[in-house]
């Protein structure tokens, strides 16, 4: 269960020392017990620990006595108004992934529904800036996948992370949120009202202290756990050099599989995930083939069933009609899109379009769009 006030005081009043990190921390703690037992050790003796040094040691001494009251006090009371709670990693909720990590979080920091921790989740990643095509790709995706009873974990950031959040809240679905900085920040500002909902009906997730600001360092972090908390991690819309590959390269690392979304041939919002293709990760274009990539995976608890409104069938469709529907999204999607993401002529796209249009299957938009019924 989690920390009570009086357990955490000792831990936080460690992990707050400027400049002490987590794999300081841990060193510590393996080498003295406790944090009680480290603040009784003499400073020169922390010193000779690889990593630590004279100052540092200094440092961990004066937050032992007065240097460190405020800062703790403060912190308290930050997690008390932010409603959120502190796991260590002896607690049966901390996630089991997180144990094997190389530098595993010292404590972790939660707000709203902690046992989502347990619960079978699938990472979303890609770009701050997509396309049309990439959120609507992420919102069918995150939709599917949280009506199956899938819960979806993101960073929170712009583009493809907020869409992925909302639209596993907008079916009733459940969602984490990890954070690149403390329980009591909101980045970017502009998701405030996103922040309060995961709040309230999913979970908030992080390792970094109180008052902690978000840092460039911090969400390479981050990343780790995401993927780490994440049965599988889906792609969409990645450039060649984005942050999400940190998360795609940590999840290879740990044996876990990577999805991508193709995009349209010569986007520069899909280099990467196009790359990712090529590399041999799994191209996926819909739900269903998330879903047959899941099976088996882990041995975590079976989805949650949720009531979902039932479907109707689609009529026999010819294989490039398939090809078309599977890329078409429930958003709009220009049929020069369509045309890169399917490999077809314009010209036999439209005529394949008209056809399904007819049986109900695509509906035409304005300015050549369309979008999956």
């Amino acid at each position: 269960m989690p920390l009570s006030t009086d357990a955490l005081r000792p831990l936080l009043r460690l992990s707050l020392v400027p400049g002490i990190g987590p794999q300081r921390l841990t060193n510590l703690l393996r080498q003295y017990g406790s944090a009680e037992r480290v603040f009784g050790v003499p400073p020169r003796q922390i010193a000779l620990l690889p990593g630590f040094g004279p100052e540092l040691a200094r440092r961990i001494v004066a937050f032992a006595g007065q240097a460190g009251d405020a800062p703790v006090r403060h912190a308290t009371d930050i997690l008390r108004r932010a409603g959120a709670v502190a796991l260590a990693p002896d607690d049966p909720l901390y996630p089991d992934a997180f144990r094997t990590l190389a530098e595993p979080p010292f404590l972790l920091f939660a707000a709203g529904e902690v046992d989502l921790l347990r619960a079978p989740a699938v990472a979303f990643v890609g770009t701050r800036s997509p396309s049309p095509y990439g959120r609507a790709s992420a919102i069918e995706l995150a939709e599917g996948l949280a009506r199956a009873g899938y819960t979806i974990v993101s960073g929170m950031a712009r583009g493809i992370d907020t869409e992925a959040h909302q639209a596993a809240l907008a079916v009733g679905g459940t969602t984490v949120g990890v954070l690149g900085h403390g329980i009591d920040t909101v980045y970017p500002p502009e998701n405030r009202a996103l922040f309060r909902q995961v709040r309230e009906r999913g979970l908030l997730l992080t390792e970094f202290a109180p008052g902690e600001r978000p840092k460039a360092g911090n969400f390479p972090r981050r990343n780790r756990l995401i993927a780490a908390l994440s049965r599988s991690v889906v792609v969409v819309e990645m450039g060649l050099k984005s942050g999400a590959q940190h998360t795609v390269n940590y999840a290879l690392e740990h044996g876990q599989d990577v999805m991508a979304v193709p995009g349209p041939i010569g986007s520069i919002t899909s280099a990467g995930t196009n790359q990712l293709i090529r590399d041999g990760a799994r191209m996926v274009t819909s739900v269903e083939e998330i879903l047959e990539e899941l099976e088996g995976v882990g041995t975590g608890h079976p989805p949650r069933p949720r009531a979902v409104p039932v479907q109707p069938a689609l009529p026999l469709l010819a294989p490039d009609e398939d090809r078309v529907v599977r890329v078409l999204s429930a958003g709009p999607m220009h049929v020069d899109s369509l045309a890169a993401a399917t490999g077809l002529r314009s010209g036999d796209l439209l005529g394949l379009l008209l056809g399904l249009e007819l049986r109900g299957v695509v509906e035409a938009l304005a300015a050549k769009h369309f979008r999956r019924r």
